[in-house]
């Protein structure tokens, strides 16, 4: 850290964030617009995508261009945003390259270190906890005043071996209209690693779908959910759900239009601001200074008639809502309790708006029997079209409620913990090449059919009562690729023909040898 202090003193606090297998980060842009804000110098790294459901290793070749990139922006912290703990591992990659290659001081930031400080510290000169916008201004300002960053709050450093120091978090941000807006306008300073060469600009910049969020944390307690330990844990007693004014949220999407080529937008936020004097405002104001089609993520409790017709009419076209499995595994196992003729319900009312619905699903978990999968299967069956399924393989987080349920119940081992556990670099969507028991394969393989209009919901009804093919579901598992492939190629065509079909999205998805279920 000494050294650091030196050069820092000297050349101010130049700082690059590296975001591992996601270029959409919106954590990145932030933090990258509040260090630049500050005016402090920043580079954003985004290292490798993912594709397809699968996301393949650093090359040699990707680190030493990451090396590349840190020399040409001459930088004396690397911070990388871990945000789950899946990425640990490549993150630990990471580090030791740019420590030995570099010498530089290589920070983790993100949920993982959040959640799991002490493994980490171990690995990285120092980490950042919790929200990190004023944590990581107050360190780079510390950096360059030459001011002793020991007691940084959410910063803990490393000295040496078992040797830290390790600070408390500073509060939340309460008021979300005092952070400043993504950066999209400095192009200078971002950076694309990806194959076998590196491209200077966002990698986002043309894709026609622009990303936001009004709110942070959440007001529900799902055992899987890394909110649920934050608030919980982390956060105890101070407001964890905060919302963005619609007036700051349409100013954003105003300011990013002069710089993206947007033809919708999608609320990212976990579930969207439910409160009805806030909605009122978002309904008013948005048609009026955006008009693009928009998208949101609901919760089933969330949704009533008089909410969706106020945001249909405002310009929604679609929604994306949980459902995860059947009633029972999703009210006793993820502590989610909605019945399932509340989602029928649900999944009509949908379809008389107008607004086409995505759900989520959640598979590969250690508790569901045979009557539970037919549960969730015949609801299913009963949503009329058009819908989209998006299936998960499920995953446990470190210290979450899901990971101790299942631990004190003995149905995992810790090695089933992401970290330690990597399936979501290749199962995190549904794939049905998984190795899993032929009887997830054969009800996974008929559930994502369903979603397909051209494929008979009589047909697989009938199909699911076959004692033979739950036994031997390799016939099921063709027919649903064929059907996977169709959906595929008629999006592709339909994306094409809207203007929607980016590079981006076409590294990501056509590939057939790792198409995922929908």
């Amino acid at each position: 850290m000494d050294n650091l202090a030196k050069v820092a003193a000297r050349d101010g606090a130049r700082v690059g964030i590296v975001s591992m297998w996601d270029v959409e980060n919106n954590a990145v842009r932030i933090l990258a617009a509040c260090l630049r804000e500050a005016g402090h110098h920043c580079a954003e790294i985004y290292f490798k995508d993912w594709l397809s459901n699968h996301l393949d290793p650093a090359t040699d070749t990707q680190l030493e261009n990451l090396v590349k990139v840190i020399r040409r922006e001459q930088l004396n912290v690397v911070c990388i945003s871990i945000r789950a703990s899946a990425y640990a591992q490549q993150a630990h990659v990471l580090t030791e390259y740019m420590q030995r290659e570099l010498g530089v001081t290589v920070l983790w930031g993100g949920m993982h270190p959040t959640i799991a400080g002490e493994e980490c510290i171990e690995r990285a000169d120092m980490i950042l906890q919790g929200e990190g916008e004023l944590a990581l201004v107050d360190l780079a300002d510390r950096l360059r005043d030459g001011v002793c960053i020991n007691d940084t709050p959410n910063i803990w450093v490393r000295h040496g071996a078992g040797d830290y120091t390790k600070n408390a978090l500073r509060p939340l941000v309460q008021d979300l209209d005092d952070l400043p807006y993504r950066d999209y306008t400095t192009h200078q300073h971002k950076y694309f690693i990806n194959g076998k060469s590196y491209t200077l600009g966002d990698p986002m910049k043309a894709d026609p779908v622009f990303q936001m969020m009004g709110s942070r944390g959440c007001i529900y307690k799902c055992s899987y959910c890394y909110n649920s330990t934050y608030k919980k844990d982390v956060y105890p007693g101070q407001k964890w759900f905060r919302v963005r004014s619609p007036a700051s949220m349409v100013d954003e999407i105003k300011k990013a239009q002069a710089h993206w080529p947007m033809t919708r937008i999608r609320f990212d936020d976990e579930v969207f601001n439910f409160q009805m004097a806030w909605l009122k405002d978002f309904c008013e104001i948005y048609p009026k200074e955006i008009g693009l089609p928009f998208e949101i993520f609901i919760e089933p409790k969330l949704v009533n008639e008089e909410r969706m017709t106020m945001l249909r009419d405002a310009g929604m076209v679609s929604v994306y809502m949980g459902i995860q499995s059947s009633e029972r595994v999703t009210g006793h196992l993820y502590d989610r309790r909605v019945k399932n003729q509340s989602i029928e319900d649900i999944a009509k009312m949908y379809h008389k708006l107008g607004v086409k619905p995505h759900f989520q699903l959640i598979y590969d978990d250690p508790v569901s029997t045979d009557a539970d999968k037919k549960s969730l299967f015949e609801m299913i069956a009963s949503f009329p079209h058009p819908y989209d399924l998006y299936l998960f393989s499920m995953t446990v987080f470190p210290g979450s409620e899901l990971n101790k349920k299942l631990l004190n119940n003995g149905l995992i081992s810790k090695y089933d913990i992401e970290g330690l556990n990597t399936r979501i670099f290749y199962q995190h969507r549904v794939n049905l090449q998984y190795p899993r028991p032929v009887e997830d394969t054969f009800w996974i393989a008929l559930t994502q059919m369903l979603s397909k209009s051209f494929v008979p919901t009589p047909l697989l009804r009938a199909l699911s009562k076959s004692e033979t093919l739950k036994k031997h579901p390799w016939p099921l598992i063709q027919m649903a690729h064929v059907s996977n492939y169709i959906k595929l190629g008629s999006t592709a065509v339909g994306m094409v023909r809207k203007g929607e079909m980016t590079p981006t999205l076409f590294r990501r998805w056509m590939s057939f040898d790792r198409v995922i279920t929908t």
